[in-house]
């Protein structure tokens, strides 16, 4: 099994090795002057010189007029440094170079050679001697650039077949690759000599370059018509490398004599074909995401690399005029399409692809709308370089990428959502009541996010957002008592889920648990209030009512109702209210509750420690209000004593910032066996009322039957801290 999945690749990576080597051995075995020469008009000029070379008697500046002497004198022209003699119009200018070049390399093999040159208006002849390797630091990076390209191409070739070795994607791809790689290395030999090759050598070179480019644009054609979806009869691919095979193989042998016919043309033909074959693609994978996503990524990369190679290099050539870019630095464009076409037919992230791929398109965009608008201003304006490129780059900036965003949506599908109406979907579902109800407006979020084409329950427990079926299908975790979801087929279709929609669910969710949390908070907020008042109600409302119920004296009576109604607003409109002097507010309750129980003929003997002169909060006079309210209200309804007792104390030691809260009587006490605490809870409202009122605020409370078995006696410690003093669960707690 292993050397089933390895072998494509080792034999691809033996082919790469053995020709990067047999590349660099040809170019390294050439004479060598350490020399730069350059066109300059209708001559040749000395642009540099090494300074560790043997053409040191040399000027950078000298026009070169020949090399050799007498008969065997070789004149110079532009022509010899062509980089690409696929420029010249007929094959038989093309031989008629490889022999002037054959010619120049074998002078320089013969050793010593006279080179004229005009310096200073004069002829002048310097003698060399050039060395007989090409040492390796004078190789260009264009060179390396090429080699890498074709080598890199090969690599990422076999490792698709590798993988995908049933695929006929994958053998179309790595057929591509090496027809890639034998056009760059052939090339990387010639375009970078540094003036001679054996004609032999540079006439191959120039034959395979051309058979390498065509047998590259012929895996390409196939590819297409078979991947990511074969729209086809199978017989299709067949016929392309018949006849494209054969249209190559006559321009091998320089078959006919136009360049154009045996060159450029079946270039050109195959680039278009591959658009077409393209454009098919995009016809039949309509409604097929995965395959939609990887065509749109590599369809992208050959549109960018292969047009780019044809609009900068092969169409100027056709046409007659000089290339815009170096042919060497051209074949770094084609690594850009075997990128993509690695990343789609390996199927490696197709849900990431596509965000790839349109970035890439708006960037490639602007450059070529900059570009288009440069040449319409210099050319049709007649305006200089630099104001045309500035205004270009204006109108690209004022028309393309306000433009940008509304492509992008158009192209993908997407739907934008304002904050405003997504702030308002969620909060729709995280307010909606739990069940059937949410779980629909949920499910319309996410339609109006996405626009699936289903939404149906998850197979399982989904605990975070997650892509599914590579990009297919998103597991979306419920909100709150929701089920799981499971969404398939994004926009309708039109693509795949991503990451970046992943981020986008989690980013909802969490959007959405706020709200929830503050549902719930505001839900708890409102549930602590009705207990609060409640409780005030009962403690301080009901003992009032109480005393005016046993009041004899009508005013007395009515003076309680009007209290009671204005303890009533307080307690519903004002639960804060202002802060007391505290012996103020114990002044008035002790008024109050010795009218109370001297109406129901019960003495009261009140008692007052050392207290401080001091104001305290709402919320604890609130508390002391309650529980000598409440405390005196049982005694007047349960206990049938006539004596009551009310002491009121600070703390000692550690406790002496708690006002202590005693209220005894003589009746006929709690029960015959002593209660306990928990059995304290089942004695209605009013004393849990108090033991939760007190507690909240950090205090303690306690009840129990006096010794002898005879009266109550009620005992509560209340800090007198602030509100803010007290721990939050406190405050919250007594709230």
């Amino acid at each position: 099994m292993q050397r089933y999945l390895i072998s494509p690749f080792l034999v691809l990576c033996t082919l790469s090795l053995v020709s990067t080597a047999l590349v660099l051995a040809l170019a390294l075995s050439q004479p060598w002057l350490g020399v730069t020469l350059a066109p300059d008009g209708g001559a040749v000029r000395v642009a540099a010189v090494d300074s560790a070379g043997p053409g040191q008697g040399l000027r950078p500046g000298d026009r070169v007029i020949g090399l050799g002497e007498g008969g065997t004198r070789i004149a110079l022209a532009p022509l010899d440094l062509i980089e690409e003699p696929d420029g010249i119009p007929t094959t038989d200018g093309m031989r008629d170079l490889f022999a002037r070049i054959g010619t120049v390399d074998a002078l320089l093999r013969e050793g010593a050679v006279t080179v004229t040159v005009e310096r200073d208006g004069a002829p002048v002849g310097v003698t060399l001697t050039p060395t007989e390797a090409r040492p390796v630091s004078d190789l260009p990076f264009v060179f390396w650039l090429q080699i890498v390209t074709g080598v890199a191409a090969v690599l990422l070739g076999g490792w698709v077949l590798s993988i995908r070795r049933k695929e006929p994607a994958a053998a179309y791809l790595a057929l591509s690759a090496l027809g890639l790689m034998i056009s760059a290395h052939a090339a990387a030999l010639y375009s970078t000599r540094e003036l001679a090759l054996p004609e032999a050598v540079f006439a191959w070179a120039s034959s395979i370059n051309s058979l390498g480019a065509l047998v590259f644009g012929i895996g390409m054609v196939c590819l297409f018509l078979v991947y990511p979806a074969r729209y086809l009869p199978r017989w299709a691919p067949a016929v392309v490398i018949v006849v494209f095979g054969t249209w190559a193989l006559l321009s091998f042998f320089r078959i006919p004599d136009a360049t154009g016919l045996v060159i450029h043309i079946p270039t050109l033909t195959l680039m278009l074909c591959i658009l077409l074959a393209a454009i098919g693609q995009i016809i039949a994978t309509r409604g097929r995401p995965s395959e939609r996503a990887a065509l749109r990524w590599f369809g992208l990369s050959v549109v960018t690399g292969a047009g780019s190679f044809v609009s900068l290099i092969a169409l100027p050539q056709a046409l007659g005029f000089q290339p815009q870019l170096s042919q060497g630095y051209a074949f770094a464009l084609f690594l850009i399409i075997y990128v993509g076409l690695v990343l789609g037919v390996a199927r490696y992230r197709l849900f990431d692809l596509e965000f790839w791929a349109f970035r890439a398109l708006f960037y490639a965009g602007g450059v070529a709308l900059l570009l288009l608008f440069d040449a319409l201003l210099v050319y049709t304006v007649a305006m200089d370089r630099i104001p045309a490129f500035s205004i270009a780059l204006l109108l690209v900036a004022f028309v393309y990428l306000p433009a940008r965003d509304f492509l992008a949506r158009k192209l993908t599908g997407r739907s934008l959502v304002s904050t405003a109406d997504l702030f308002d979907l969620v909060s729709g579902v995280a307010l909606a009541p739990v069940g059937d109800v949410q779980r629909q407006k949920f499910s319309e979020l996410l339609d109006e996010l996405f626009h699936p084409i289903r939404i149906a329950e998850a197979p399982g427990p989904v605990a975070e957002p997650a892509l599914r079926q590579g990009g297919e299908a998103m597991d979306v975790p419920g909100i709150e008592g929701t089920a799981d979801l499971r969404m398939h087929w994004p926009h309708r279709g039109r693509r795949l889920f991503s990451p970046r929609d992943v981020q986008r669910v989690a980013a909802v969710l969490a959007m959405a648990a706020q709200f929830v949390e503050r549902r719930r908070a505001y839900e708890a907020g409102a549930e602590q209030e009705r207990q609060r008042i409640n409780r005030d109600m009962h403690d301080n409302i009901g003992a009032q009512l109480l005393g005016a119920l046993h009041s004899q004296d009508g005013g007395r009576k009515d003076a309680l109702i009007r209290q009671t109604l204005t303890d009533l607003r307080e307690i519903v409109s004002n639960p804060g209210g202002d802060p007391v002097e505290l012996k103020t507010l114990l002044g008035d309750l002790r008024a109050e509750i010795a009218e109370h129980l001297d109406s129901a003929g019960i003495a009261l003997e009140w008692e007052e420690g050392d207290l401080p002169d001091r104001a305290v909060t709402p919320l604890v006079v609130n508390s002391v209000r309650a529980i000598l309210r409440e405390g005196v209200s049982n005694i007047l309804h349960h206990s049938g004593a006539d004596r009551a007792g009310v002491r009121v104390a600070m703390g000692m030691g550690p406790r002496a910032d708690r006002l202590v809260l005693t209220i005894t009587d003589n009746g006929r006490g709690l029960a015959p066996v002593q209660p306990t605490p928990a059995s304290l809870r089942t004695k209605g409202n009013g004393l849990r009322n108090l033991r939760a009122r007190t507690e909240a605020r950090g205090g303690a409370f306690s009840i129990r039957t006096r010794d002898g078995g005879t009266g109550t006696e009620l005992r509560a410690e209340l800090p007198l801290n602030s509100d803010q003093d007290l721990p939050v669960q406190l405050r919250d707690a007594g709230e």
